[in-house]
């Protein structure tokens, strides 16, 4: 389809929208009217102009998301816009504040959010910016800096790395110092990683980057892997860290399958760690809140910017949904709200 239809045009402009999925296996959505709610204790209401595109979207439009969650997640992760109503006993933030935040359900032109998954937005970041940064700077943000507590002079492998997560680690690296060593699936996107300044490219589809990886580094290995590929690929990754590396798994697919893993790299005193953001903002808010504390001095400054992104009306979500199936985008893909 070219254009999604709507169900909310006779609501008027204030009216609140979700998109939603016709049916299920279907990238047809529409546009439906939907309640509004005050915000309760703790929350603030945001009217969304940008929401960020992620993988669990794809994967629960595509009805593919047992094999990577317990429950599907609503669709929406992440989005930025405008406060427009706070709860009674909020005061960190005001009607008019610009912000973004990380929420499920976030396709929508009105959410409420618990004020701790919401960050303020610099003057000099626009919403679609804004929309790029909640959960791959999150992800990567807990994963290099909070659990490898990654350090300047270490060597990071990041796999994927032209995606969200990958680009935001890149990022995170940059600011650290850390030599980055990474994977990409496409001859593109090894183009933009050379042109960003990674010497160290590889594929992602061949074991070979271990080869690789090993010559470029006299045999040593890396300090750190930020992981979201699986099985041989996976267990390759995890061979190549040098003694008291740490591996920071992001992906699913193996976890939720409870793969097996050899213990035989362990020798070398790693560490292994998982980051399932989801899990997260629903279980540790204060923790969310306090990794968004870290992260916007950074977006203000400067030191961090939002991410490369490819954006849609979201009047043509089946077009974005199908881009992000087609692995072809470099950063995020961004819906947009009039």
């Amino acid at each position: 389809m070219e254009h999604l239809h709507s169900t909310a045009t006779d609501a008027g402009p204030a009216a609140r929208v979700e998109l939603r999925q016709r049916g299920p296996g279907d990238l047809d959505f529409e546009l439906v009217a939907a309640e509004s709610e005050p915000p309760r204790l703790g929350e603030v209401t945001i009217q969304v102009f940008a929401a960020g595109l992620n993988f669990p979207d794809v994967l629960t439009a595509m009805g593919l998301s047992a094999a990577y969650f317990e429950d599907a997640p609503r669709p929406g992760l992440e989005c930025a816009g405008v406060v427009t109503a706070v709860g009674p006993d909020v005061t960190a933030f005001r009607v008019g504040d610009r912000v973004a935040a990380v929420t499920e359900g976030a396709f929508a032109s009105q959410v409420n959010v618990p004020a701790e998954a919401v960050m303020s937005l610099p003057d000099h970041m626009d919403f679609a910016q804004a929309a790029t940064v909640p959960v791959a700077f999150l992800t990567a943000w807990y994963g290099l800096i909070r659990m490898a507590d990654l350090r300047r002079g270490e060597r990071l492998l990041i796999h994927s790395a032209a995606g969200g997560v990958g680009t935001a680690a890149l990022a995170i690296a940059e600011l650290r110092g850390a030599e980055v060593f990474a994977t990409v699936g496409t001859p593109d996107k090894r183009t933009y990683l050379h042109e960003r300044g990674v010497q160290h490219v590889m594929d992602s589809h061949s074991v070979e980057f271990g080869d690789e990886t090993l010559a470029a580094t006299g045999g040593e290995g890396v300090d750190v892997v930020l992981n979201s590929l699986t099985g041989e690929l996976l267990r390759r990754s995890l061979e190549l860290l040098r003694v008291r590396g740490r591996f920071i798994e992001i992906g699913k697919r193996d976890i939720m399958a409870d793969a097996a893993l050899g213990l035989g790299p362990f020798r070398n005193s790693l560490s292994m760690h998982s980051v399932d953001l989801r899990l997260l903002v629903n279980r540790c808010p204060e923790l969310i809140g306090a990794l968004l504390a870290e992260l916007a001095p950074l977006f203000a400054s400067g030191a961090l910017a939002p991410l490369p992104y490819t954006p849609f009306p979201v009047s043509m979500a089946d077009r974005a949904f199908r881009r992000m199936m087609s692995g072809r985008h470099i950063g995020k893909i961004v819906l947009t709200f009039a």
